[in-house]
């Protein structure tokens, strides 16, 4: 696949990441000379009509996204396949910085200042997808979909971006919304693993990230009791840091912070 050209434009450099008909690239635009990124959907008897939703939702989505800290939508194509069917390719912005899970897969761990950094930025970023309209829910944080742009020394020194944009849902004016169960293992509160997701969802998972990212340990081997993550067992921070951590990643939504505003306010409150 490599040195492949598709869509007339782009030239694949290498895959980055494949699912069942669904591949991850990264390409050079022949024309502007940029890194850039394809998704490509594979169209044929195979595919689910919930991939296909959740393809056009992330097409739709990054076409009406302007955040410096979040991937921006480049054009469509088609491709057709070999056999029968289609492909379609969505083409996106290239961020450059390596992902959370990397480092954390590589043995490096982030200290109470670094995930504070982490906290501060993707709780911005929150605050313009949730302020979007309609609502932008994103479904899927943990370490793979953030992107650190700092030198390996101090990788939370440069910007922090939020990607994947795959798993989105549109938030209707009521205050829950019945989806399909999607996100990853660990990092889904409660009610999205019940069909549910609201604004307060992101918060949990974004929680479970930091925790991730302080501790070192993989989401699904947090320790819980009473379905809550034991963050003070696992966390050697500053109580206050912990109490917030806490309060992030409560299994109740009553018991959760309500909105990003509130979790960062509560958060730049801890000096």
């Amino acid at each position: 696949m490599p040195g492949q050209i598709l869509g007339d434009r782009y030239e694949v450099e290498k895959q980055l990441g494949k699912q069942s008909g669904r591949w991850t690239l990264l390409a050079r635009d022949l024309v502007t000379q940029d890194p850039v990124i394809l998704k490509i959907l594979c169209i044929d008897d195979e595919i689910k009509a919930d991939d296909l939703k959740l393809f056009q939702r992330e097409i739709e989505t990054l076409q009406t996204l302007d955040h410096p800290a979040t991937p921006r939508y480049l054009g469509y194509f088609e491709i057709d396949l070999p056999k029968s069917g289609k492909a379609m390719a969505l083409i996106q912005s290239y961020m450059e910085g390596r992902s959370l899970q990397a480092y954390l897969e590589n043995g490096r761990v982030f200290n109470e200042l670094e995930v504070r950094q982490i906290a501060e930025a993707v709780l911005d970023i929150l605050i313009y997808l949730h302020h979007h309209e309609p609502a932008i829910i994103h479904r899927d944080i943990k370490p793979s979909n953030i992107l650190l742009d700092g030198i390996p020394e101090q990788p939370t020194a440069g910007q922090i971006y939020l990607i994947d944009f795959g798993s989105v849902r549109l938030s209707i004016p009521s205050e829950f919304t019945t989806v399909a169960v999607i996100g990853s293992e660990g990092y889904m509160p409660p009610e999205q693993v019940g069909r549910r997701a609201v604004r307060a969802s992101d918060l949990y998972s974004l929680g479970v990230t930091l925790i991730t990212a302080f501790s070192g340990i993989p989401a699904a081997q947090l320790p819980k009791q009473n379905s809550c993550i034991n963050v003070q067992q696992i966390m050697a921070c500053r109580p206050a840091f912990c109490q917030w951590l806490q309060k992030m990643t409560e299994p109740e939504l009553k018991d959760r912070f309500a909105t990003a505003e509130a979790a960062l306010e509560a958060l730049m409150a801890i000096e």
